[in-house]
């Protein structure tokens, strides 16, 4: 809010806040509608198969491993603090752990992205043209869906459009957020630093719009689509 210049502090020029909060308010709105769009187009041309969305993904330099049913990845990938789906990149020694880990993984398993037969064969540390510089996508062959893909493509998409709530701080509060306190804000947020809040904040903002968009392209696209399918089928045996 904008001081009033005839306060009577004797001031020339009124006292103007160091942040613009409207126009940021707007310029995020602005990037939340253009990633938006982007993930709307990508889905659309690629939601019949969801290895379609991993290749369009690894287009676009960022990996995409799957993991297969075995509990030993799953326990390593627990352990170095992450969890299935889209990972930003981070400068720690975590992410570093969590690429040796991948390659290694993917150098004993003959690859091929589930449910699309015309994928070529090969391992999964062949991706000359991707890189972690921009994340990575760690999946579980439950999770390799088209809805699923498209909430984490949402998360990759805005990271790499430069919106907030992708640092280490941001996520490592969002994990605390969710498995420690089950999604409910409480009173340890009175005991937190400025910069904390900011963080936290943005990250619950960043996954509270993937998830709007889950709905909205569920409703546009993907239900659609499927109820089509069903009324092909039925045509077919009639």
């Amino acid at each position: 809010m904008v001081a009033n210049p005839n306060n009577g502090m004797g001031h020339d020029n009124p006292i103007l806040p160091e942040v613009d909060t409207f126009k940021l308010v707007a310029e995020t709105r602005k990037q939340v509608m253009a990633v938006a769009d982007i993930a709307r187009d990508a889905i659309k041309a690629h939601y019949t198969d969801p290895a379609l969305l991993a290749e369009f993904i690894e287009r676009h330099q960022t990996p995409v491993y799957v993991f297969g049913r075995g509990l030993f990845q799953h326990f390593c990938l627990w352990a170095l603090g992450f969890e299935p789906g889209f990972i930003p990149p981070a400068k720690g020694r975590r992410y570093q752990l969590l690429q040796q880990f991948l390659k290694l993984q993917s150098s004993f398993q003959v690859f091929r992205f589930p449910s699309l037969r015309s994928h070529p064969q090969g391992k999964q540390d062949k991706k000359p043209d991707c890189h972690f510089n921009h994340g990575v996508f760690v999946l579980t062959r439950p999770l390799f869906t088209v809805g699923f893909i498209s909430h984490q493509l949402h998360h990759w998409l805005a990271f790499r459009s430069g919106m907030r709530g992708y640092c280490e701080r941001s996520q490592r509060l969002y994990r605390k957020f969710w498995n420690e306190n089950n999604g409910q804000i409480g009173a340890e947020v009175y005991k937190m630093k400025a910069e904390d809040m900011l963080a936290l904040k943005a990250a619950i903002n960043r996954d509270m719009e993937a998830l709007q968009f889950l709905k909205d392209i569920a409703s546009e696209v993907l239900i659609p689509a499927k109820q089509a399918r069903h009324i092909s089928k039925g045509k077919a045996s009639a």
